[in-house]
Formats: structure tokens, sequence, C-alpha cells
């Protein structure tokens, strides 16, 4: 059997969680809804560099602050919806993991991410948009903070974690 891959995400401040998490309990497929709301980072990691990846984290959570983020908006990705968010710090902090990893990046993990946290995926289109329509009607701009590196093992179905980092450095 091959390895299965480990995945990055951003955790929540609970505020924002508490936010977040009905919208995706109310509108993700409940077949497919395994982990909590997050914002995912990478999504391949080889699972054979766990201890690399664990140690990498370790290093980066004690040296970040908690992230602030702003919501910003809707974004429509075809079948789903999900919540903008902008986060330069975060945003760095990935680079940052993409430049010491490039060695084991899959194609789709070695790029640039827009980051959001997904409330909807996989559904058809025009489910997709009345989703999209709803939360746009009721969205207000608010700000809120990533807490935590987290670590998944994908298992072809649920996730199981594999570790959480939270942010405790002085400064981004």
């Amino acid at each position: 059997m091959a390895p299965m891959a480990l995945i990055l995400t951003l955790g929540f401040d609970a505020p924002s969680f508490a936010r977040l998490e009905p919208l995706r309990q109310r509108h993700f497929p409940p077949a497919r809804n395994f982990i909590p709301v997050h914002v995912t980072l990478f999504q391949q990691l080889p699972s054979d560099a766990i201890a690399r990846v664990l140690a990498d984290l370790a290093a980066a959570a004690a040296r970040h602050a908690p992230l602030p983020f702003a919501a910003t908006g809707i974004v429509d990705f075809g079948g789903g919806a999900a919540v903008a968010l902008d986060c330069p710090p975060a945003r760095a902090l990935h680079c940052d993991l993409r430049d010491a990893w490039r060695d084991m990046l899959s194609t789709s993990d070695d790029r640039a991410r827009k980051l959001h946290a997904t409330v909807q995926n996989k559904v058809d289109r025009d489910t997709a948009r009345a989703t999209q329509a709803q939360l746009r009607a009721g969205f207000t701009p608010w700000s809120g903070v990533f807490d935590a590196l987290r670590l998944w093992h994908y298992r072809g179905g649920p996730w199981e974690d594999a570790g959480t980092f939270p942010f405790r450095g002085d400064s981004e």
C-alpha cells in the first residue's frame, strides 16, 4: 500500500471558528466533511517525511505569533463556496515552508495559495450559486486570527490528527 499524504492546515482562534464552523456544518456535504473548518496550506506532503515536517512545524510555530487575518468576501470556485481570507504573514509563512520543502513538494503544493475557508465543496453548480448568494447577502468583513498549524494524515477518508502547533512567538 502506498503511503498516504500529510495535509497542513491553519487553525482558527475560538471566535473565528465559532463563526465559520456552523457555516461548514450547514453547507458542506456530510459524507465529505471529515474535519473542522480550516485553511489548507499543503495537501500532499509525503508521509515518509513526517519527522522533518514535524520538526519544521515546531520551529515555525515557536517563531511566529498568532497570525491576524481579514475575512474579505465569498469565493466562488465552481462547485462550492468559501470565505476569502487575507493574511500577509500567513502567505509569508507558506512561502518560507515552500522554500524549505521544495525538494518534496508536488506540483500542486509548490505554488502560492489564495487563503480561504471552504464552507461548501463538491456540490452541483446551482446549489453552489444559491449558497454563495446566501452567504454574500449576510456577509460583513471581519477580522480574526490563525492560532496554530495543524498536520493531518490523509488515509483516503477521515483525516487523522498528526500534530497541532500553536503559534507562540513574539512577532510574525
